[in-house]
């Protein structure tokens, strides 16, 4: 068990999000795995009676996002993590037991202003991490939308503070040469499981995914080999389905929730891999729009309008399979385009070979969107 705590927690450190955190561990005896705990996060766990609660200090600049989002209090931020995982992140403004349990009882998550996250989670190590990466995600997002909304509003923001995170997330990110990826991946159920298995390992290895979000398919044969739901990209061995394109087997059940539009994908388009993640500016540029029109509030399942980020299209809809589903939005504009973002929840690209293309398009595809962002919200306006 201790070695799962601290699989987790390298992985925060791994990801660049925190290099200061800690499970508190509940059961006979209450064990501390990581940074030394504040007695008052002892006292919150023993309250909460859960089997673990974490505490993460996010590294910068994803710390100075976070206080800024929660300068109002409880926020929401509209990307689709947020909206279908969180809800909300409350906010409090100290390490207080009671505090922290009383928030904890009511949602996954919650900020303690210059301190940091604290989550609680029944399942364990893994449950507690994915809240707090997410956590993290969402924070940053609502920072940089509301900066890149007031921008594009001609509205007050600190355009000094918003260019310093900018400048300190490259520092951080750095831009990288892609590594070569698997070629040749049909030959087997064996290449073509190994080739997603390391390109969604990359994907999260390059910053391009947070959390268990995003997802990886291939199509061969008829049968879409796909990434379950609920895996994380850089632990995929085992966790790939493979799925008829006739639906005839339920294997598809523990497939991903966007199954049907990598179906659909294929269907239409005749490529035979996707690769989806959840890259910041990309989401971040995807919710910026100055039109004040009928659909405001409801973007992000009924916009109309023709948006781009660069060339990339931007569509509305939701996961799953209703009338307003991504399913019906994102495959048909896939026709004519290998790289498009869905409104607030990520990139999908396609290639007919391998995903080396894949790969190289999506991380494209974030590259514009930061330097979008850089020349909205960090450069000088000019009236």
């Amino acid at each position: 068990m201790m070695n799962l705590f601290h699989k987790y927690l390298g992985k925060l450190k791994n990801q660049k999000l925190s290099d200061k955190a800690c499970y508190i561990v509940t059961e006979d005896t209450v064990s501390v795995y990581g940074c030394e705990a504040d007695a008052e996060l002892l006292r919150a766990a023993e309250l909460l009676k859960t089997p673990c609660l974490l505490f993460v200090k996010p590294s910068e600049p994803f710390m100075t996002a976070l206080n800024e989002a929660a300068k109002g209090g409880e926020f929401a931020p509209n990307d689709s993590e947020t909206r279908t995982f969180l809800h909300t992140v409350p906010v409090i403004d100290g390490l207080n037991a009671d505090e922290i349990s009383n928030a904890l009882r009511r949602r996954k998550a919650v900020f303690v202003r210059e301190r940091g996250i604290v989550t609680s989670a029944a399942f364990g190590a893994e449950q507690a991490f994915i809240f707090a990466s997410s956590v993290i995600f969402s924070g940053f997002v609502k920072y940089f939308a509301d900066a890149g909304e007031a921008a594009l509003l001609k509205k007050p923001y600190d355009r000094a503070l918003t260019a310093s995170l900018i400048k300190q997330y490259i520092e951080k990110f750095p831009a990288r040469s892609l590594p070569e990826l698997n070629k040749d991946i049909f030959r087997t159920d064996g290449t073509i499981m190994n080739a997603m298995v390391q390109a969604a390992k990359v994907t999260v290895d390059m910053g391009l995914v947070d959390s268990f979000f995003g997802n990886i398919s291939a199509f061969s044969e008829n049968n879409i080999y796909i990434s379950r739901t609920g895996s994380s990209l850089d632990e995929l061995e085992g966790e790939i389905d493979v799925c008829p394109m006739d639906e005839s087997s339920c294997t598809g059940l523990t497939a991903s929730s966007e199954l049907a539009s990598h179906r659909r994908i294929y269907e239409l388009t005749g490529n035979r891999v996707i690769l989806h993640a959840h890259p910041r500016f990309s989401v971040i540029m995807s919710m910026l729009c100055a039109d004040e029109c009928e659909n405001r509030g409801r973007c992000h399942y009924a916009c109309t309008k023709k948006r781009f980020i660069g060339d990339m299209p931007v569509v509305a809809g939701e996961v799953g399979n209703g009338p307003r589903a991504m399913v019906n939005t994102l495959p048909p504009e896939m026709k004519d385009n290998e790289r498009v973002t869905v409104y607030g929840h990520g990139v999908f690209t396609v290639s007919a070979d391998d995903f080396n293309k894949a790969l190289r398009l999506l991380t494209e595809a974030e590259a514009k969107a930061l330097e979008l962002y850089q020349h909205l919200a960090c450069q000088p306006h000019v009236d």
